[in-house]
């Protein structure tokens, strides 16, 4: 008994560890697998994750549907150096073919040393916790054409590629329809205690014309964990996003508006917006800002540069890119993501 109230005392320290922001709607300690709600690829992190109605490699975590709208096949991998010495490793891909798109991803976190203490408060040596997400997606958009694959569609806010042919060829340009849904594994790990639970994403992404974007899903449902007596639900939430982009004479500059609301199983609800701005191409630079009154600093921001100009137009790979992220959680310190993104 007393190793399971060990177990559970490290627990709580661990997940209060990796969530910074307290619950507001459900009250502390409501919820689990709150590393869920941690941000982690920097291009979405930088904008305040207002990325619900955007499409790229990293759609998979904030709106599956976003999949079903990439003409190429992509990569997405980062790493984030979060607080009190925490680090979190997060990869994604994505295969487009004619019968929809396929992606993965999967994100683990790590607490490094924890010291242990028994119920008299004795120290009794040192235990660690590993948090670990794994998530399969299958996306797919009306109407869609085959020939179009490996191509950037027109209707859509243009991403940064440059060695991405357009489509020339006549298309309807009235809408794009995008529907996706995920299944993904959670597990937790605390010492000698382990917990796992599948959860389900929904969503859906509507294209309009002249690059007018709306997007809303549903994350993290159906999952329960339990650790020592007590069972919690996962995080979930419902997102609703809208995206439009702003292109000055030759596209020298770019501006890509997003916001998002947001409602945590757990918390208020609150709005998120962010800032894109291209420069040629080549060089980006973002912001974000959150309407959270709980959660540290609201505003993040973050930079990106494009690589594909150096690349083989007949090469395998067609862009590759970095990008970095700075998300200041107030007196709990800064935190820094960098990750890179290929597509083929």
């Amino acid at each position: 008994m007393k190793a399971r109230l060990i177990t559970a005392t490290l627990l709580a320290a661990a997940l209060a560890a990796v969530q910074p922001v307290p619950a507001a709607a459900g009250g502390g300690g409501t919820t689990s697998a709150n590393f869920l709600k941690i941000p982690t690829a920097p291009l979405p992190s930088a904008m305040a994750e207002a990325y619900t109605a955007m499409v790229g490699p990293d759609s998979l975590q904030y709106n599956p549907a976003g999949l079903g709208l990439l003409g190429y096949s992509s990569f997405s991998g980062a790493h984030n150096q979060y607080i009190d010495g925490i680090t979190q490793e997060y990869v994604a891909a994505s295969w487009r073919s004619r019968f929809g798109t396929l992606g993965a991803s999967f994100t683990t976190l790590s607490s490094g040393k924890i010291e242990a203490y028994d119920s008299n408060d004795m120290r009794i040596g040192d235990t660690s916790s590993s948090h670990r997400m794994i998530s399969l997606a299958y996306a797919q958009s009306w109407p869609h054409f085959d020939k179009d694959i490996g191509k950037l569609d027109p209707m859509l806010i243009r991403p940064s590629w440059t060695k991405v042919e357009p489509v020339l060829e006549y298309r309807p340009k009235t809408y794009r329809l995008s529907a996706g849904a995920a299944v993904k594994r959670v597990s937790e790990k605390l010492g000698a205690d382990s917990s796992s639970s599948y959860a389900f994403d929904a969503g859906l992404l509507l294209v309009l014309p002249r690059h007018f974007q709306v997007g809303a899903s549903v994350m993290n449902f159906g999952g329960k964990e339990k650790f020592v007596s007590e069972s919690y639900d996962l995080p979930s939430s419902l997102r609703f996003g809208l995206a439009k982009d702003f292109q000055t004479v030759n596209n020298i500059m770019v501006f890509t508006v997003t916001a998002d609301a947001v409602k945590y199983s757990d918390r208020d609800a609150f709005g998120a917006s962010g800032l894109e701005v291209d420069i040629m191409k080549m060089f980006q630079v973002r912001l974000g800002y959150r309407t959270q009154k709980d959660s540290g600093s609201r505003i993040s921001g973050g930079f990106g540069m494009n690589f594909d100009r150096l690349s083989d137009k007949n090469g395998f790979f067609k862009g590759a890119r970095m990008d970095y992220a700075y998300v200041d959680y107030g007196g709990l310190g800064p935190t820094h993501r960098i990750g890179a993104q290929f597509i083929w």
